[in-house]
C-alpha cells in the first residue's frame, strides 16, 4: 500500500526516530540475550521479553539515559526526577559551515515545575528560553520585566485550527444528549450564539482571527467560507434554530430537552489553561442569552480524555487542528474518524484503531463520507487530494462537528539576552513545526560572557 505519510514525516522537524541502536537493545532481546528468555521463564505471564524491551526503547519520552541516540543532547536523568539535565551528544552529526560540530550548547536544564508557575518565573528571569505555558495574557507583565531581568520577548504565529475549540461529544453515554449533539441545527444554534469579536477584544485585544476551528489563511487550501459559515454571531438566528428543534423555554429562561431536564452543558477542562476558563465565561453568557446554561469542569488531562472516551464527558474544550497550514499533500487525518483522541467522535476512532474491536462504526452520512475520502486520498494524485481536502473542510465547516472560536493568536516567546540565533519572528506549532525544533536548538548559541 502507498505510504504518503513517508516523505513529508521525513522532511519534517520532528525527528522520525526510526532508527534503533542494536548494539545496546539486543540485550533485551529475546532473540539475542538469553537471559530475557530465563528471566521471562522465571516468571510466565508476568515478566514480557517484549515490556522489558519496550521499557528500554522509549526513544519519544527518551526517559532513558542509557539509550545512545542521534539527536543533539543526551538526556542524564533518569526519572521520576524534577531536574532533567541533557548535555551534549560527542556523536551528533551535523556540523556548522566552519566545520565545528554542534551543538554550541554543552548543557539543557529543564526543571519540571507547575504550569502555572511558568510565566512568573520566566518575567523573573529564570528561564533561558521558555515559550510552553506562557499564553497571550502575560505578554504586558514579561514586556515590564525585560530590562530589569535581561531578557527579550518575542512574538510568534501560532498555526492551530483554531486556538481553543468547543467539542460536543457525539458519542455521548446520555441518549437524549447524544441526539441532540447529532442535530446539525443544535450545533450552528451553539457556533452562530458565541461572540467571537468579544472575545478576540477582551482577551487577545482584536489581534486573533475570530474562525472556525479550520484551515488557517497561510494554507493554499484556505477559503473564506471555511472560516466563517455558521460563525458570524447571531442570536436571532441561533434562537429560531433552538426554537425549531423543540428546545423550549422554561420559566427560568433555561430551555429543556425533550425528557423535560434544563438545557445544562457541562464543559470539561484539563484544567492547565486559565485562558481556556476565561474564554468559558464569556461563552456562558453567550449562550445564556438563548437559553442555554453552561458549567466548566476542571480535571486533569488523563481524566479528561478517559471521561470523553467512556462518554461520561458531553463536551470539552481543547485547542484546535493541530495543523493549520497543510497542503493537498499533508495528510487529512484530524478530519477523519481515525483517532480515539478526537475528542468529538472517540469511539469512531478507536472502532477504526482496533480495527472494529471496540469502539463504535460511525452511524451518520458525514462521519461516513469523511472516512471514505480519507481513504481514497491515502492513493490519490495531488490534484485529486486537493479536492478531497475541500471537500472534507467543507463538511467540517456545515457540519460544526467541532465549534473554533478563535486562531492565530500570537504566541509570547523568553529569550535570555545571552542567548543567540533565535529568531525574532517565528511559528509556533506542533505540526507543522516541533514548536522551537525548526529553527534547530542545536544552533542557538550564549555568548563568551555567558558561557564564562
Amino acid at each position: 500500500k502507498p505510504n504518503p505519510d513517508f516523505l513529508p514525516l521525513m522532511a519534517g522537524a520532528s525527528p522520525l526516530l526510526i532508527y534503533r541502536p542494536a548494539h545496546y537493545l539486543k540485550q533485551f532481546h529475546k532473540k539475542h540475550s538469553p537471559k530475557v528468555v530465563e528471566a521471562e521463564k522465571a516468571e510466565p505471564g508476568k515478566r514480557s521479553w517484549a515490556a522489558i524491551h519496550n521499557r528500554e526503547d522509549n526513544m519519544y519520552q527518551f526517559d532513558n539515559p542509557k539509550l545512545p541516540t542521534l539527536q543533539p543532547w543526551v538526556n542524564t536523568s533518569k526519572p521520576p526526577t524534577d531536574r532533567f539535565v541533557s548535555v551534549r551528544n560527542p556523536f551528533f552529526h551535523r556540523v556548522d559551515p566552519n566545520g565545528r560540530q554542534l551543538p554550541y550548547i554543552d548543557r539543557v536544564v529543564m526543571p519540571v515545575v507547575d504550569g502555572k508557575l511558568i510565566p512568573a518565573k520566566a518575567g523573573a528571569g529564570e528561564s533561558d528560553l521558555q515559550a510552553r505555558d506562557i499564553q497571550f495574557n502575560n505578554f504586558t507583565f514579561l514586556k515590564k520585566a525585560e530590562k530589569t531581568n535581561n531578557f527579550r520577548t518575542y512574538l510568534w504565529r501560532t498555526a492551530k485550527g483554531s486556538h481553543i475549540a468547543l467539542y460536543p461529544n457525539l458519542n455521548v453515554a446520555d441518549p437524549v444528549w447524544r441526539q441532540l449533539f447529532r442535530d446539525v441545527r443544535f450545533r450552528r444554534a451553539l457556533s452562530m450564539s458565541i461572540d467571537r469579536a468579544q472575545v478576540n477584544q477582551v482577551l487577545y485585544f482584536g489581534l486573533a482571527s475570530e474562525s472556525n476551528n479550520t484551515v488557517v489563511p497561510d494554507s493554499p487550501l484556505f477559503k473564506k467560507e471555511y472560516q466563517t459559515l455558521w460563525a458570524k454571531f447571531d442570536r436571532k438566528a441561533a434562537d429560531r434554530l433552538l426554537d425549531e428543534i423543540g428546545l423550549k423555554r422554561g420559566p427560568d429562561g433555561i430551555r429543556r430537552l425533550s425528557d423535560g431536564r434544563p438545557l445544562e452543558i457541562i464543559v470539561e477542562t484539563a484544567g492547565e489553561s486559565t485562558e481556556q476558563t476565561d474564554v468559558l465565561e464569556l461563552v456562558r453568557e453567550n449562550w445564556r442569552e438563548v437559553g442555554i446554561k453552561l458549567f466548566s469542569k476542571p480535571s486533569q488531562r488523563d481524566v479528561l480524555r478517559n471521561r470523553v472516551f467512556s462518554g461520561e464527558a458531553m463536551m470539552s474544550v481543547w485547542q484546535g487542528l493541530d495543523n493549520g497550514m497543510p497542503t493537498a499533500d499533508t495528510a487529512p487525518d484530524e478530519l477523519a474518524p481515525k483517532d480515539q483522541a478526537q475528542l468529538q467522535w472517540p469511539k469512531f476512532g478507536q472502532y477504526y484503531e482496533t480495527a472494529g474491536k471496540s469502539g463504535e462504526a460511525p452511524d451518520f452520512p458525514q462521519a461516513i463520507e469523511l472516512m471514505k475520502l480519507w481513504e481514497t486520498w491515502r492513493g490519490a494524485s495531488t490534484e485529486e487530494r486537493a479536492k478531497i481536502w475541500h471537500r472534507m473542510l467543507t463538511i467540517h465547516a456545515e457540519q460544526q462537528f467541532t465549534i473554533g472560536i478563535v486562531n492565530n493568536v500570537m504566541q509570547p516567546v523568553v529569550v535570555n539576552n545571552a542567548l543567540k540565533n533565535v529568531p525574532e519572528k517565528g511559528l509556533y506549532n506542533w505540526d507543522p513545526g516541533a514548536l522551537l525544533g525548526i529553527y534547530r536548538p542545536d544552533t542557538f548559541w550564549f555568548t563568551d560572557e555567558r558561557r564564562n
